[in-house]
């Protein structure tokens, strides 16, 4: 049976106030402009770059779209982000603005697997192609397994930076999901360091299921990287619980965050 939601992660359904609207609504705008001028800048370049895009436009749509939103971030430790050169990052996932604050903290050259259900959103696919983004269909292993070696081949070509939510999906109810693999096996074949990244409140701003925001406060806390030299195909489950055990402990202290 599946947990009641979490009141401090998913609040009960409420009309939003006619400054959340226009709030949100500038939000999507700005989001659209983002997602059309990006390709623009593709088209211009000839696709050649690509990485480089990314890392441009990246923060400036997540830092746009946030403060439209009027959602304050506090970033806590972000040089450990900062001081590696290809890693996974890795993040729960409570609400759409999550992909604000990826996009917002993002490093150089960051790469995401987007659910292959936003291949057919537009102007988003647009965006998405052009800067080098992957789309992966979970419902199709031989795909997905293509879309993860095409991940693995660029971190190991240049430095890179790859952010995945472990749950695999958004938090309906804003308990932790359990942890896919996939981020521990492609740790395994790479060797690039894992850097947990732990987001707070962000379910508390925008919940599965709205489209509109609540004005206040996201608390991101990125926590040091892990080695991953010498792991091995047996050992990925266990890293897996491991880290989930220690996400469970950090979200467990939301409360005194508040």
């Amino acid at each position: 049976m599946e947990a009641p939601p979490d009141p401090r992660i998913v609040p009960p359904w409420r009309r939003p106030r006619p400054a959340e609207v226009l709030r949100s609504a500038a939000a999507w705008a700005w989001s659209g402009l983002i997602f059309v001028l990006a390709p623009f800048s593709a088209v211009l370049t000839l696709g050649l770059a690509s990485s480089s895009l990314a890392t441009f436009w990246a923060p400036i749509w997540g830092w746009g779209g946030l403060r439209l939103l009027g959602v304050d971030l506090e970033v806590r430790g972000l040089h450990h982000l900062r001081s590696v050169g290809s890693c996974i990052l890795v993040a729960n996932h409570q609400s759409a603005v999550d992909l604000l604050i990826g996009a917002a903290l993002a490093p150089r050259a960051p790469l995401v697997l987007a659910k292959a259900e936003l291949r057919w959103l537009f102007p988003f696919n647009l965006m998405w192609v052009a800067l080098g983004q992957r789309f992966v269909d979970r419902r199709n292993p031989e795909a997905a397994r293509r879309s993860v070696e095409g991940i693995v081949a660029a971190l190991k070509a240049s430095p890179r930076t790859v952010i995945l939510a472990p749950e695999g999906t958004r938090s309906r109810t804003g308990h932790l999901g359990a942890f896919k693999t996939g981020a521990f096996h492609m740790a395994v074949a790479t060797q690039a360091p894992i850097v947990p990244v732990c987001i707070h409140f962000a379910g508390l701003r925008m919940p599965p299921g709205r489209m509109w925001a609540e004005r206040g406060r996201c608390i991101v806390e990125v926590h040091p990287p892990i080695p991953t030299e010498g792991w091995t195909v047996e050992q990925v489950r266990g890293h897996a619980l491991v880290l989930e055990e220690r996400y469970r402990r950090w979200l467990a202290l939301e409360a005194g965050h508040e």
